[in-house]
């Protein structure tokens, strides 16, 4: 009589392709409401205060190329998820968030946000056509295979480093309409970044170089699988350093974790 749905008899298809080596998921949807009263009568009303606000999210395991990133324009994106012989999804979706994680001892990771502008229902199939594309070959990275640019990296060991965008969109309504006229990506888009370098002979610098020296760094990083080829590279456009931290403990040895913004 109970039976659970489990993460194998799942699976997740965007624009006529199968994701594979996500972590999580999340459809959600949110309908903001207020109470009215009117005169004459003991009863409030219940009624629709603001549009109502949808999104997808998911994580993965960096394990071939993210198509995720082809997405921080204006192209929408579509997807489903499919259990039960039914699919769930929508047609229009827009990437807000994205953010990739690499760490010395762990499979790099990546996460992203999308806002749905079209109603999520079923019967809606990211797999739209028979022929499904191409899967790419898994090629999963290693801690030796990821490169990173950025101050201080040629002598000194990079043991963590994550970056982010995000894109400001705004949906646009009108009367007697449902779904979002459209939706506008109001530019610049924004980026961050933190790295964490074990020290060998790296120093801080001047506290206020940021207000002599801005947006002149060259940040980026290079995800490689083990076969040596590219799985993702992500830089950091008109990058300025932020901040430096500098720690020591009586278990530990030096430690330098710089941040940086940027923007394009």
């Amino acid at each position: 009589m109970f039976k659970g749905i489990f993460n194998d008899e799942v699976r997740f298809f965007s624009d006529n392709y199968e994701f594979s080596g996500i972590n999580s998921l999340e459809f959600s949807y949110r309908s903001s409401s207020e109470i009215k009263n009117v005169l004459g009568s003991s009863r409030g009303y219940t009624v629709p205060s603001n549009p109502t606000s949808q999104q997808l999210s998911f994580n993965r395991s960096l394990i071939y190329n993210d198509p995720v990133l082809d997405y921080t324009g204006k192209n929408p994106i579509s997807a489903s998820i499919f259990y039960n012989d039914q699919y769930y999804g929508f047609d229009k979706a827009y990437l807000t968030n994205y953010s990739l994680n690499c760490a010395v001892g762990s499979v790099p990771k990546s996460s992203c946000n999308f806002l749905i502008a079209d109603e999520i229902k079923s019967g809606i199939s990211g797999a739209r056509q028979k022929v499904l594309k191409k899967h790419p070959e898994f090629d999963i990275p290693s801690q030796g295979s990821i490169a990173i640019t950025c101050d201080n990296f040629q002598t000194n060991r990079v043991v963590g480093f994550n970056y982010s965008l995000t894109a400001n969109r705004k949906p646009l309504y009108g009367i007697g309409e449902y779904d979002p006229c459209d939706v506008e990506l109001i530019p610049p888009v924004s980026f961050t970044a933190n790295a964490s370098i074990d020290v060998d002979d790296a120093f801080l610098q001047n506290s206020y170089n940021f207000l002599k020296e801005k947006e002149n760094k060259n940040v980026s990083i290079i995800v490689k699988g083990r076969n040596g080829k590219s799985l993702q590279s992500v830089t950091i456009p008109n990058a300025s350093m932020t901040s430096e931290v500098l720690r020591l403990s009586s278990e530990g040895q030096l430690r330098l974790e710089i941040s940086y913004v940027g923007h394009g």
